[in-house]
C-alpha cells in the first residue's frame, strides 16, 4: 500500500521541519509517496517506514528512503536512511497532511430537532439523529448514523464516530419484591474538546450527574461507557474496552482492547492496562496491569511463568 505525499518534498525540508537526521541520503532526493516495507515495487521516491526488524532484511537492497529509530539503523546498512526517534509522528504528520480535507456537513439528510444547539461549524453525517437538549461545540464532527441525545454537551472539535450513541439512559435497576425497577438515568453526558469517539461506541447518561469523558481522551471503535462513569483527560481506550457504572479512570491511562472494568474501580493517573485484563480492583497510579482478575503485569508473568513449568 502506498499513499502519495500531498507535496512533493526534498529530503532535506522534511528533516528540518520534522527533525531527525539523514545518514546515506542525499538531501535534494524528492520524496513522492509513503509505502509499506511489503511492496514489490518500491522506488527511489518512496519513504518506508521501518518500525520492526523483522522486516530490515526485505528492504537491505531497496533504493527508497528508510525511515527508522537510530536503534534499527544498524539493520539497514548502506542504505538510504530518514533516522528519527519517533518515526510514528512523522507518518502521523505526512499523513494529516494528506487527510487534511473539510468534512462535508451533510445535515439535510440528519435529524437535528428543535432545541438542539448545532453551531454552523459542526458537520454532521447523514441519517445522524441530534436531539432536543443536545449541545454541540464548535468544529464538531457527528458521523452517519449516530445519535446524540438530550442532556450531552459536547466540547469544541468533538468528533463522534459513524453509529456511536451519546447519552442513551445508563444501565441502572432497583432490585425489589416486584422485580426490577428502572431508576431513570437524567444526569446527561459531558465531553471535553479535542475528545475523539470511535465508531459504534456508546456512552451511557449518568443518573444524577453527568458520565465524563475529559478532554483529550480518544475511544476507539466499539468502547462503552457505563451511567456515571468517568474517563480522565487524554486517555486512550483500544476497541471493545468496557466500563461499567461508576467507574473511575485517571488521566493519561493506556487501555488495550477487550479491558473490562468493574463498577466503582478507580485507575490512577497514567496507569496501563493490557489487552484483555479484567480490573475488577483499584490500579493506582502508574501502575501497569494485566491479566483476569488483573494484577501487576510482573505478577501475572510470574504466574504464567509457573504454569508453564508445571506442564
Amino acid at each position: 500500500m502506498t499513499v502519495a505525499l500531498a507535496e512533493r518534498a526534498t529530503l532535506a525540508s522534511l528533516v528540518a521541519r520534522l527533525g531527525g537526521e539523514l545518514s546515506g541520503a542525499r538531501g535534494l532526493r524528492v520524496v513522492e509517496r509513503l509505502a509499506t516495507p511489503w511492496e514489490d515495487d518500491l522506488s527511489a521516491g518512496d519513504l518506508v517506514p521501518l518500525t520492526r526488524a523483522r522486516a530490515a532484511s526485505r528492504l537491505a537492497s531497496t533504493d527508497a528512503v528508510l525511515l527508522v529509530t537510530p536503534e534499527l539503523a544498524a539493520r539497514v546498512p548502506g542504505r538510504a536512511l530518514w533516522c528519527h526517534p519517533a518515526p510514528a509522528s512523522v507518518v502521523a504528520a505526512l499523513l494529516g497532511e494528506v487527510a487534511r480535507v473539510p468534512p462535508v456537513d451533510e445535515r439535510s439528510r440528519a435529524l437535528v430537532e428543535a432545541g438542539a444547539v448545532v453551531p454552523t461549524s459542526v458537520r454532521v453525517g447523514a441519517f445522524a439523529v441530534i436531539r432536543a437538549g443536545a449541545v454541540l461545540g464548535e468544529g464538531c464532527r457527528v458521523g452517519a448514523h449516530a445519535v446524540v441525545h438530550g442532556g450531552v454537551v459536547l466540547g469544541a472539535r468533538v468528533v463522534v464516530g459513524d453509529g456511536a450513541v451519546l447519552g442513551a439512559p445508563g444501565f441502572g435497576w432497583e432490585l425489589g419484591a416486584a422485580g426490577a425497577v428502572r431508576v431513570p438515568q437524567l444526569g446527561g453526558v459531558r465531553v471535553g474538546d479535542d475528545v475523539e469517539i470511535g465508531a459504534h461506541a456508546t456512552v451511557d447518561a449518568g443518573t444524577i450527574g453527568p458520565t465524563v469523558l475529559g478532554a483529550g481522551a480518544k475511544l476507539d471503535a466499539h468502547v462503552h461507557v457505563g451511567h456515571n462513569a468517568r474517563i480522565g483527560p487524554g486517555s486512550i481506550v483500544a476497541a471493545q474496552a468496557g466500563f461499567a457504572g461508576s467507574s473511575r479512570v485517571g488521566a493519561g491511562v493506556l487501555v488495550g482492547g477487550q479491558v473490562g472494568v468493574a463498577d466503582h474501580v478507580e485507575i490512577g493517573d497514567g496507569a496501563r492496562l493490557a489487552a484483555k485484563a479484567g480490573v475488577i480492583g483499584d490500579v493506582p497510579a502508574g501502575a501497569t496491569y494485566a491479566g483476569y482478575p488483573a494484577v501487576p503485569r510482573a505478577t501475572w508473568l510470574r504466574f504464567h511463568a509457573a504454569g508453564r513449568r508445571r506442564r
